[in-house]
């Protein structure tokens, strides 16, 4: 922003102290007429510069539950608590290896044992909870066993999530109803138990791993596109209601939209055949958990877009935009099956 102030005021220097003829360098003089068109030209690129520059700013404060300032000089790593639900394997136990770097300790719920890729160091901050998150049950008797064994946890990363590969008609109830208890339900579960010691201690972070499939719905995998667009609403709900109902913005939520990364489901036959199709670039799921940890160390709320920018613009484009961006993906997911 202050880079924008600085040109806008050079350039206001310039349209009153300029001569009527500007020379450009040594051999390229510029008539009245090209003069005025450059003013012009200039005057409204920097003033689209400084608009840029301030919508960003205002942004990055209504993210940040409109405190100016972000304050990480109440974290101590070495003192930190973080659950990752599904952080045995691939995002998952990339974020908790990262955490670990730090010092922070991780419980990890999932229902498979912790992969062979943790070191022994690593494992020395890390305890595994063997937890089927669709079950209530099962993840308030890990949180008992989390909070007796480690103490209360500052973070909270809802990682789990799977994908099926099939179409409405086709798909089994059974396996829509899975689906949404892992990929949603559970969050409603995990935040209900490890929420209140946030509150009570005014600190905390609590993540949502959604996906750009927030902001496009995928044929063939409509109920995984349903879950992540919900995903949305319940990051912003509950920034609502930590504002406006426990008068604690200090409590930082994160919700993250990674674009298609090498994953269980991307490994899927129902996906992988189309993603070269279209010729989709994976992310790694290193750099995937790099951005999440990054934003958890800065203490800081948001969304992370891990793909085009415009993505969480395409609901403002006009219909028939949005109905050709939903074009260009429908044969992606073209198969049957579940990764969970």
């Amino acid at each position: 922003m202050i880079r924008s102030f600085i040109l806008v005021a050079a350039s206001l220097v310039l349209h009153l102290a300029a001569p009527t003829r500007l020379w450009v360098g040594n051999s390229l003089p510029l008539s009245d007429t090209q003069h005025s068109a450059l003013l012009w030209c200039l005057k409204w690129a920097l003033t689209l510069w400084a608009t840029t520059d301030i919508n960003s700013i205002l942004n990055r404060w209504a993210e940040n539950k409109w405190l100016w300032k972000t304050d990480a000089s109440g974290w101590v790593w070495g003192q930190e608590i973080a659950v990752v639900t599904g952080g045995s394997r691939g995002i998952g136990a990339c974020v908790v290896k990262q955490l670990v770097s730090y010092g922070i300790h991780c419980a990890v719920l999932d229902v498979i044992p912790l992969s062979e890729t943790f070191t022994d160091d690593e494992r020395r901050l890390v305890r595994y909870y063997k937890c089927d998150i669709t079950s209530p049950t099962a993840i308030h008797s890990a949180a008992e066993a989390i909070r007796s064994d480690l103490g209360s946890p500052s973070i909270l990363i809802n990682n789990a999530g799977i994908g099926n590969g099939s179409t409405i008609l086709d798909i089994p109830f059974e396996n829509v109803q899975r689906l949404f208890q892992i990929n949603i339900l559970s969050q409603f579960s995990t935040v209900k138990e490890f929420l209140p010691d946030m509150l009570a201690k005014k600190k905390g972070h609590i993540m949502s791993v959604a996906s750009l499939a927030s902001f496009v719905s995928l044929a063939g995998a409509v109920d995984y596109s349903c879950t992540k667009s919900g995903l949305l609403s319940f990051h912003e709900g509950l920034g609502q209601e930590l504002k406006y109902r426990h008068k604690c913005p200090q409590i930082k939520t994160t919700i993250v939209h990674p674009n298609w990364t090498k994953s269980a489901i991307t490994a899927h036959p129902a996906v992988e055949a189309g993603l070269k199709r279209i010729g989709a670039k994976l992310l790694e799921a290193e750099d995937v958990a790099g951005a999440m940890v990054k934003q958890i160390i800065a203490a800081k709320s948001g969304q992370l877009i891990l793909g085009p920018g415009i993505s969480p613009k395409i609901r403002a484009l006009p219909l028939w935009l949005q109905e050709l961006v939903r074009d260009s993906q429908a044969y992606v997911v073209n198969g049957s099956g579940t990764t969970g």
